[in-house]
């Protein structure tokens, strides 16, 4: 189902404004590029994720640590886990501190590297986690049901390319070339 786009008065800023039903601030003329509609989606999906975690007594940091550390059995340094996540280390400790706390995360010695413990999910993280997880499958399943399965991957081909080229303007500290 494709919306219509419709045209609004002019702006404080003097630029005609272009609604798509029922989103406003979707097509703006000095910001019409799909990347920032996807940062606007990604500002809504997050509102609503961090009241979702709320709900569980998480915030988004925790959630980010205690998933990545589910999938990954063996356990994974603070470092990993940031590059797991796209954050940063000190983003991950403060999680792991927190967790580790209440009992749903726990490190363990690092024979390759003593100054870098393992972190680890406890089966008490594993026994909130799996709710959660659920949840959080139900809503990312609602978003893309609209989709077709050639349309997923599509979608996520797409993705893949605009992260490959944030992470080199990342690395770079520039806009890539045109």
């Amino acid at each position: 189902m494709t919306a219509s786009p419709t045209t609004s008065p002019m702006s404080d800023a003097g630029q005609t404004t272009t609604t798509q039903d029922g989103l406003p601030g979707w097509v703006l003329p000095s910001l019409d590029f799909a990347t920032f509609r996807l940062t606007l989606v990604s500002k809504a999906m997050d509102r609503y994720s961090l009241r979702q975690f709320a709900d569980h007594g998480f915030t988004y940091a925790e959630w980010r640590l205690l998933s990545r550390l589910a999938s990954v059995p063996a356990g994974a340094t603070v470092g990993q886990v940031a590059d797991m996540a796209w954050v940063d280390r000190a983003e991950v400790s403060r999680a792991a501190a927190t967790l580790e706390k209440r009992g749903l995360t726990a490190r363990r010695d690092n024979p390759d590297d003593r100054r870098t413990p393992i972190l680890h999910i406890t089966q008490a993280g594993m026994d909130v986690y799996r709710p959660l997880l659920a949840e959080r499958s139900a809503f990312h399943e609602t978003l893309m049901a609209e989709l077709t399965g050639e349309e997923r991957a599509e979608l996520d081909r797409i993705l893949t390319k605009i992260a490959y080229q944030l992470g080199a303007v990342m690395k770079n500290g520039t806009s890539a070339p045109d």
